[in-house]
Order: C-alpha cells, then structure tokens, then sequence
C-alpha cells in the first residue's frame, strides 16, 4: 500500500480500518497498515502507541520496547504510554527502568491504579516491598481485578488476583474472583476450590461449619421434596396459591433464601458463593437449594460449595420453575424470605443492609428492595435501573409505582414471610410477570421498604427463561393478564388511574420493541408485537403514537395492512375519526380503513 499520496482524511479512515483490525485480533493486517500509516505521518503518537500495543500482546518485547519510547519522546506527558512503556522493561527484566516509567506515570497522574499495582509488582520481584506494603499491593491488585473483570478483560483480571494472592495468601477476595473467574470458563472443578478456600478466609461461620461438615465424614442426605399441603387464598376476584404459617415454636432465623434449580450449572457456583459469603449462621439465615428434577442431580455441585450450610431438596418430578419457587418459600422458616435465581448473585452487604432496617422498620412493613444492576453473561455491567427517588426507607405512594409498571427485578427484593401467608406466592399462570402481579397485590396491603445501593445483580443472558419468554412473546399475553387481574383488587378509587397508566406504559414499552423489529428489517415479528400490544392501549395517544411509527419508512409495507386488521373502530357511515398528537415533522397520514359494513374514510393528523 502506498500511502504518500493518501490525502489526510483518508489516512483517518485507515487508522480506523487498522484499530479495527487489531481489535478484531487481526494483527498482520494491523501491522502492516500501521507501518505504512507510519510513511506518510511518523510523528504520530497514536500509531506508535498501537503498534507498542500490538507488539507487546505477541510478547514481541524488544519491538514493544522501541515502539513506546519513539511514543513517548512525541508526547513526554502521557502516563498510559509511561505505563506500558515501564510493563514491557519489567518482562524483560529491566527492574530500575520499569520502575522510573511507573514512577513517571505516577508523576502526572498519581491515581493511575494500573501504574502502582506494576510499581508495587516490580518492587515485589525485586524483593524490595516490607510485609505491610505487600498488603497494600494485593489489595490494589485486588481491586484492579475487579475492574477488569467487570469490563470483560478476564486474562488481565485472573493475572491481578493471582498476583494479590502470591502478596497476601489471606486475601479471600481475590480467591472469589478468581471463582467467578473459573466459573465463566466452565472449570468448576477449579472455582469450587477457590471458592471454598475464599470463603473460609472471609467468612468465620462457614469455615466452621465446614470444617464440622468435612470431619463427620457424613453423606450429606439429599432430600426428596416432602408434600407440599395446598393453600390458597381469595384477593380480589381470584384465588392464589399461598402457604401454611410456621407452626412450630423454635427459633426462627432471620432471612431464608430460596434458590431454586433445574439443570443449568453455568453461574450456580456464584450464586450460592454471594449468599455464603454472607452467611452468618442457621440462627439467622437458611438457605434452601430446590432442584425441579434436574436431569442430572446437582446436589454434589451444591454440597462441595455449601456442604453443612445449604440444604438441598430434590423434586421427585419438573413441576415448572413458578411452582418450584413457590415450594421452597412454603418449606422455608425465615421471617423473611429471598428468591434468588441461579444465574443471579448478590453484592456483599445485601443481608446486613436489610437486616439493619427491616429489625427496625414497622409491621406494616412486608415488601423490601435494595438498588440493582443488570449484568452480561460474564458479570460485565449492563445498565443499573434507577427510581426516581434515592430515599431509604418506607416509598411514598408505593402502590400507585408498582401498580403502574415493574420496576424492579426479584434478585433484590425480599418479603416477609407472613404475607405470603396472607396474600398468597407466585400465580404460575403469570409466565412472565407473575412478580410483578404479586407485588401489586402485596402493595395493597403492605408497605414497602427501598435500599438504594446496589447490592444485587441479574444477569441477562440467551439461556434465560425471560429471554426465551420474550421471544414467543408470551410476555405481552401475560402483562396483559397482569393488569386484568390486578383490577379486582386495586383501591376502587385509585383502580382506573392506575389501569390506564399501566396500559399506556407497557404499550409504550413494547411499541418501542416493534421498532427495534423494523429497524433491524424483521417486518413480521413487528406485525405480529403490533397486533398483541394494541389489546393494552386504544385511546386516541396510544394509536396516534402508532400512526407514528407507521409514517417512517421502515413500516411502508406495513401501513395498510397493519392499519386494515388492527382497528375495527365502528364508524358511522361517512365519519371521520382524527386523533391529535405532538407536532412533528410528518405529512398527515390518510387510510382507508375496510369493515364489514363499508368502508369509511379515517384521517389521523400527525
């Protein structure tokens, strides 16, 4: 490629085709275009930094080397260049001169938490670090790891736990990341080692429980499901399936945390992991593992993490996941009661903080959330969902919230136990809001306490069972089905407001799902979402925000037809029927609508 007479924007898009190539692990390619990038612009700092980068990922070491020193002698003030510059010395050996670049970069930026972990690392090697300061080191390393982790990077994250764990062997934090770390990798023999020996050194009351639990030398038993009694209540116009109250007179423990199981393997470890990492004995939590008949039996998976600490039920048969987590809730003896998801995990501090309010907070109290975030399938940070309000304590006007839309996702929330007692557990009808149904109709009776730090986290992934709802679309049938329930037992007066806006939201919400559907060309899955979410909203806003979308060009082939078998609106002969909206760019849409009876001619003005 011969880049001199390449005019400057061009060379823009080149460097653009280069990052890209070097991203996409492309290196040869990279290399080259960088080299002839290089001809035509040899002072560019940029240039020189990636191809030091690309160098130093192939452990090309001494190119490495003389590509970050060209780059820092064009920008003498860049700590990453300093930074990279000084890890390339330190692999070489090259202790005093890594450690003048580290220095360096600390120099301009002395919060580079990547320069002092590489500083306090060479220092290490060269035996130069006291007791003390070892400690400091792992625990920045620690940190360090998280980050990485939480930005995807695993290689260089399972490299900062390592190293925290060679400067302090002690440090039970980084044995759990290296867990999850393992987990992700699918080598849960290895992250159940490191699992259980950092949760030995956080956490006292499981390593003597464990420690109990490996000298009994005892199978631990596996339970067979006992009968569940059935239960039910009357709310409203409908009967729910409740449980029977605890009726023995023992202590009972605080908080019984219900996680309920079937085949999947691929974040249990981490999830049972979060919840012993803060468990702090059978007086004031239980934790329950229900398996619904996995094909293979998990209990040895459960056991070699939580052995003398979980217990474990077998269902003799699959009796669905609402009705499996309904079983463990009516098992359960905790006041409070926490139904946890396997492939979901709480943050440290989520039972303490709980604990703190919910011992303190009123009897009228029966509902309790903390803030949550949504996270990949690697625990890469997805978004973290906000209330509009960040006030601990009892939500104002909980009702008229929750009645409206979901806002909050069953990994953080806990509820007291006696209102399932007296309002009933989960309706297994309700596929996919069968939580949001059963907030609402706790909120008629209960109040609501929010935590609102973050000390929970959902995964989103392919293999879960909301995503596999979500593609049938049996999440708008059972919204739909949501809200009609939940009509015969919200405050008469207080009923229809609440309906209407919980219509309006959800229509809103997966009309800008059939969007998506257009944008990305998929005319008949948007088609078919259309002719679900209409049956939520027909007021004069809802099919003007429709007639919207219908006027963009992704929806040409959609109008008429879409127009012709969704809104049999009965007009009189020769009526015209005009819904108003926001002023927008638009040219007023006109279509003729066929019915039964003739056609009439309907104008929407948009």
């Amino acid at each position: 490629m011969n880049t001199t007479n390449i005019p400057e924007y061009n060379i823009e898009s080149l460097i653009q085709i280069a990052m890209q190539n070097h991203k996409s692990n492309q290196l040869d390619e990279a290399e080259s275009i960088y080299k002839e990038i290089l001809q035509k612009q040899p002072n560019s700092t940029k240039i020189w930094f990636a191809l030091g980068n690309l160098y130093q990922v192939q452990g090309l070491l001494p190119e490495a080397e003389k590509a970050y020193r060209q780059a820092v002698s064009l920008q003498p003030d860049a700590v990453s260049i300093y930074n990279n510059l000084g890890y390339t010395l330190q692999q070489q050996s090259k202790y005093d001169e890594a450690i003048s670049c580290y220095r360096k970069a600390l120099e301009l930026q002395p919060n580079c938490t990547e320069a002092s972990v590489n500083l306090g690392n060479t220092l290490h090697a060269q035996g130069q670090l006291s007791s003390e300061k070892q400690l400091y080191y792992a625990a920045l390393n620690h940190q360090l790891g998280l980050r990485l982790k939480k930005a995807g990077d695993l290689k260089n994250a399972e490299a900062c736990y390592n190293k925290a764990i060679e400067l302090n062997p002690n440090c039970g934090e980084a044995y759990i990341g290296l867990g999850e770390i393992y987990q992700i990798q699918h080598n849960l023999k290895e992250a159940v080692a490191v699992y259980r020996r950092g949760l030995k050194l956080i956490n006292p009351h499981y390593a003597a429980a464990t420690e109990v639990y490996e000298n009994a030398q005892t199978p631990q038993q596996v339970l067979v499901t006992p009968p569940i009694p059935v239960h039910e209540v009357i709310v409203g116009d409908y009967t729910f399936p409740a449980i029977a109250p605890v009726t023995d007179g023992d202590e009972r423990p605080i908080f019984s945390v219900v996680i309920p199981i079937y085949n999947r393997t691929d974040y249990l470890l981490q999830c049972l992991a979060s919840v012993l990492e803060q468990w702090t004995g059978a007086e004031e939590m239980e934790i329950l593992v229900i398996d619904n008949a996995s094909i293979q039996p998990l209990f040895e998976l459960v056991y070699e993490i939580g052995g003398g600490v979980v217990r474990y039920y077998r269902n003799p048969e699959n009796i669905g996941a609402i009705r499996n987590g309904n079983t463990g809730i009516a098992l359960s003896r905790g006041k409070w009661i926490h139904l946890l998801h396997d492939d979901d995990y709480v943050l440290p501090g989520f039972y303490a903080r709980l604990k703190q309010s919910l011992l303190e907070c009123p009897d009228s109290v029966a509902f309790a959330f903390t803030g949550y975030e949504n996270v990949n399938k690697q625990g890469k940070l997805i978004h973290s969902p906000k209330l509009d309000s960040n006030q601990r304590g009892i939500v104002r006007d909980w009702l008229q919230q929750i009645g409206v839309a979901n806002l909050l996702n069953i990994c953080a929330v806990v509820i007291r136990r006696e209102a399932h007692e007296r309002n009933g557990v989960y309706l297994p009808e309700l596929l996919y809001s069968n939580d949001w149904e059963l907030y609402k109709r706790i909120a008629v009776s209960y109040d609501c306490w929010y935590e609102p730090e973050t000390l929970a986290c959902y995964r989103e992934h392919v293999k879960s069972i909301t995503n596999e709802l979500c593609k049938t679309r049996a999440d708008v049938t059972s919204i739909i089905d949501t809200i009609e329930i939940s009509k015969s037992y919200l405050p008469v007066e207080h009923c229809a407001e609440i309906t209407a806006k919980a219509h309006n939201y959800y229509f809103r919400f997966f009309l800008a799902d059939a969007k998506k559907f257009l944008e990305f060309g998929d005319v008949s899955s948007a088609f078919r979402l259309i002719q679900q979410i209409i049956q939520l909203d027909r007021s004069p806003q809802a099919l003007a925000n429709l007639f919207v979308l219908l006027a963009e060009d992704e929806a040409a082939p959609l109008r008429e037809e879409i127009v012709s078998q969704l809104f049999p609106i009965s007009l009189n002969k020769n009526s015209t029927f005009k819904v108003k909206t926001p002023k927008v760019k638009l040219k007023s849409l006109i279509y003729k609508l066929k019915f039964k009876k003739g056609a009439n001619l309907v104008s929407v003005e948009v």
